[in-house]
């Protein structure tokens, strides 16, 4: 399919819709590779529950999906090429919805490493069959929890006048405040 997609006549803008309906919505694609301190935060103050997916995305934080397909579709790539390519930049990084939003401000100092890593191949967060992904309190909430929960607090400081502090922070980063 992508090299029948690569040689269409198709423009670009269809090109990458169509890469995106080749390799969404797969159980292994978008796969969570890992969760912001702000989003387990969201998570424990909804005490797991299911309502926190409203709240959060999964972010392509490696490297955008419309990068990645583009230089897919500059040349044409061996099936072992375009796999990896593909495989290596669908990692995604769970993040509440206003990170998700500032992620490319000139304000926002960024998210850098401090996320917590999932193991995608337990099958946490899974892409949904039409679009989104799986978020159930029994499996998804309590392993949030359950795994980094308790490394996760308050950030007292979050409501002084101060650009896009973090609602929460980690002991385990000895992080309290971004300035």
């Amino acid at each position: 399919m992508y090299k029948d997609l690569f040689n269409s006549h198709f423009s670009e803008r269809k090109k990458l819709n169509l890469m995106t309906a080749i390799t969404g919505w797969e159980p292994w694609s978008w796969r969570v590779v890992g969760i912001t301190i702000d989003a387990v935060g969201l998570v424990k103050e909804n005490n797991g529950h299911s309502s926190s997916a409203r709240e959060l995305v999964r972010d392509h934080y490696f490297q955008g999906r419309t990068e990645t397909y583009k230089k897919m579709l500059s040349k044409l790539l061996s099936f072992d090429d375009w796999w990896s390519e593909f495989w290596n930049n669908d990692r995604t990084i769970l993040m509440t919805k206003e990170e998700h939003r500032f992620r490319t401000s000139e304000s926002y100092s960024g998210i850098k490493k401090d996320y917590f890593e999932i193991v995608w191949q337990n099958g946490y967060f899974i892409s949904g069959k039409v679009a989104g992904y799986l978020f159930v309190k029994k499996y998804e909430g309590d392993f949030i929890l359950s795994i980094f929960g308790d490394y996760v607090r308050p950030n007292k400081l979050y409501h002084e006048n101060r650009p896009r502090t973090l609602e929460y922070y980690s002991p385990k980063w000895e992080r309290i405040n971004e300035k």
